[in-house]
């Protein structure tokens, strides 16, 4: 008689989602995310060692221990950073990974200076519909058509470089999460946390049930995916079976086999 399989925690998966969202983590700027990913595995009892890069590559053993099995997340997200202090004292930025200026109209971000954090909002160049009127409708859709306005007194370059700002500071877009009563889930950086969050809970559920998988799965929970590094060089030799835990694109044409 086949063992029932184990059942994630959904309360315990919403609360690592919640955590690892309020972690600010665009490519190059997620230290605090694999050390929190790390507490969580050594909370499970699940061995693991960071590859010279920073990738997290853990261990879930099975009856046989190869040739053997990975499945993959990554911690890193989309964001900016500081590509010009303008003499406006506004910030030119240049994206993280590969993402449209559309989407970062508006937002409110955190930019992490040398010596701290420094809110501020995404607008574009000409935002005021009021000053502006029909002409902010036929700007070009491009990051040299926003700038990021500092919630501090920037009316000039020296204003900013007053504050610690300097070319290259990250920009961490807020994530604005919502869990609705109908059980769907609304933020950014659901790619990939939400995939993190679902494997953390898979993994809780089988160690808890204690099951032995048929062969050793190595979680593997990779930095670099938005700007196009994934998980080839985590990959242990004897690797036969490879998942890859991420987004699934709405689109026309295609469907859940399509976006695996």
């Amino acid at each position: 008689m086949s063992q029932a399989l184990p059942q994630p925690d959904t309360h315990y998966l919403q609360k690592v989602l919640l955590e690892m969202l309020a972690i600010p983590s665009p490519t190059g700027f997620t230290d605090t995310i694999v050390r929190y990913v790390a507490e969580r595995l050594d909370e499970l009892g699940i061995p693991f060692e960071l590859t010279r890069r920073g990738t997290i590559r853990a261990t879930l053993k099975g009856r046989k221990s190869s040739p053997d099995r990975a499945v993959a997340t990554h911690l890193d997200t989309i964001g900016a950073s500081v590509r010009a202090i303008q003499d406006n004292g506004r910030l030119g930025l240049s994206a993280v990974g590969h993402w449209s200026s559309r989407f970062a109209e508006g937002s409110r971000v955190s930019v992490f200076t040398d010596t701290g954090v420094i809110r501020g909002s995404v607008l574009p160049l000409m935002a005021s519909g009021h000053a502006f009127n029909t002409a902010i409708d036929q700007m070009p859709v491009s990051w040299d058509h926003v700038e990021l306005r500092l919630d501090a007194y920037c009316a000039t370059r020296a204003d900013c470089e007053s504050l610690g700002v300097n070319v290259g500071d990250f920009v961490a877009f807020d994530p604005l999460p919502e869990f609705t009563d109908s059980g769907h889930i609304s933020a950014r950086h659901l790619d990939d946390k939400a995939g993190v969050a679902a494997l953390l809970a898979a993994l809780k559920a089988v160690v808890e049930s204690g099951q032995e998988p048929v062969i050793d799965c190595h979680p593997l929970f990779t930095i670099t995916e938005e700007t196009g590094s994934g998980a080839a060089s985590a990959l242990p030799w004897d690797v036969s079976e490879f998942v890859g835990i991420d987004i699934a694109p709405v689109a026309r044409g295609r469907t859940p086999a399509s976006t695996r």
